[in-house]
């Protein structure tokens, strides 16, 4: 009985809903090469990891990057992409460079939200 209820639930929460979809959600973590001192060469990595984003962004693939408001834990942001694919969310998290260097490593784990989820830009 509790596992017909599971099943129900699952359906109603991934079935047939034609407003909601899958997208990959990344948690970004302290990587084993990271450290707090900031240095030029941590200085370039945070450069090319904006940048990266912002490309990610241009190319539509990042919908929502941010760090975290945690202090002293392992966490450091989230990337929300528009794919139900982990394998591109990988390829695109491994042409970060603060992946590349170790500072950063990625979690992946698709996510189940409303369709366009996403940051309205403010009118200007």
């Amino acid at each position: 009985m509790i596992r017909n209820l599971f099943f129900l639930a699952a359906m109603a929460m991934f079935g047939q809903n034609p407003d909601m979809r899958f997208y990959v959600l990344g948690i970004l973590e302290k990587g084993d090469k990271w450290t707090p001192e900031v240095t030029e060469e941590t200085k370039q990595i945070q450069a090319g990891h904006m940048a990266n984003i912002k490309r990610l962004a241009d190319e539509k693939k990042l919908l929502l990057a941010g760090p975290l408001a945690q202090e002293g834990g392992d966490m450091r942001g989230i990337f929300v992409f528009d794919t139900d694919k982990l394998e591109d969310a990988k390829k695109w998290c491994d042409s970060d460079p603060a992946v590349q260097s170790g500072r950063l490593k990625v979690r992946l784990i698709r996510w189940y939200s409303v369709k366009g989820v996403g940051v309205t830009p403010p009118v200007k």
